[in-house]
Parts: C-alpha cells; sequence; structure tokens
C-alpha cells in the first residue's frame, strides 16, 4: 500500500509541478506555525498593536523577495537549457544503456575480408 506522500505525489509528478506544489504547502503551513508563534510572543510582551500595523509592510516585502527569486529560477534554468529535448531514438538508446548497465553490445565478430579473389 502506498504512503499518504507516495499517493498526493503521483498526481503531480509527470507534470513537474511536484516540486512547486509540495514547496507551497510546506511554506503554507511554516507560515501558519511561524504566525502562531509570533503571535504568543508578541502576545507576551503586549506589542499586539504594532505587529498588526507592521503586517502589510512585512507582506509586501515578503510578496517582493518571492517575486525576485522566483525570476532569478526561471532565469538560471532558461540558461541551463543549452540542448533541445531528445528524439526518440535517444531516449531508446539511453534506456537500453541504463538496462544494460553499461554492457557492450553482443554482436558478432566482424569476419575477415576475403583477399584471395582469382579473377
Amino acid at each position: 500500500m502506498k504512503s499518504f506522500w507516495d499517493n498526493l505525489y503521483d498526481n503531480v509528478k509527470d507534470r513537474r509541478y511536484g516540486a512547486l506544489f509540495l514547496s507551497a504547502l510546506l511554506g503554507f503551513f511554516g507560515l501558519l506555525i511561524a504566525a502562531v508563534f509570533i503571535e504568543a510572543l508578541l502576545r507576551e510582551f503586549g506589542k499586539q498593536e504594532y505587529f498588526w500595523e507592521a503586517l502589510p509592510a512585512i507582506g509586501i516585502l515578503g510578496l517582493a523577495l518571492g517575486i525576485l527569486k522566483c525570476c532569478r529560477a526561471w532565469k538560471e534554468g532558461r540558461e541551463k537549457l543549452e540542448h533541445g529535448p531528445l528524439s526518440r531514438d535517444e531516449l531508446r538508446a539511453a534506456r537500453s544503456k541504463l538496462r544494460n548497465g553499461m554492457k557492450p553490445i553482443n554482436r558478432p565478430a566482424p569476419r575477415a575480408l576475403d583477399t584471395d579473389l582469382k579473377y
């Protein structure tokens, strides 16, 4: 039986959005836990009114940093792709090499050419 995380990832792994989905999910829960922790600290020291006034500025700063990181990652991703996707023949050859463990293909030894030709 597959685990919960395997089933969660199976739906999106073929579309290559798995990393994005899982990072967004973990980011959401991380922000939720951080907000609860900060709220508890602010309640402890009685500074809640200052936090609620600064929250929009913190959100705009976080959004700007997130957009900047995404743009950098997108630019680096485009620069890394020097070669186009492999053709079907190239994929087949690569898969056969992986399956065979890079063993040489068993072919019969080449025959010696006939040099005793009589005309």
